[in-house]
């Protein structure tokens, strides 16, 4: 692959944002979906609050590669989670590969 090519194979850093409606019931539903970030590949987990708005978090994934990324991103059974937990908006998601 050239350097110059737009898809590399990783390792890849996801940072997704979102509101949520309670950050201690989503926190409990993030910390349960842990088989979920192992089957597709999250070799690493940080979650963040927003100083001023605890109920917006920031999480940094990281992955191997970026279609490992694209497989978590795509999971029903994330979605899912992601509503039980209470998120109130589409995450925003910042993808970078290593260069």
């Amino acid at each position: 692959m050239s350097k110059d090519s737009p898809v590399a194979p990783g390792p890849v850093l996801a940072l997704i944002s979102h509101p949520v409606k309670d950050f201690a019931a989503w926190r409990a539903v993030y910390d349960s979906a842990e088989p979920i970030r192992q089957k597709a590949g999250v070799t690493a987990a940080e979650v963040f609050r927003d100083p001023k708005d605890p109920n917006a978090v920031l999480i940094i994934h990281r992955f191997a590669s970026v279609a490992a990324m694209q497989s978590f991103l795509g999971d029903p059974a994330l979605k899912s989670a992601m509503a039980t937990g209470g998120v109130l908006a589409p995450p925003t998601a910042v993808v970078g590969i290593a260069a």
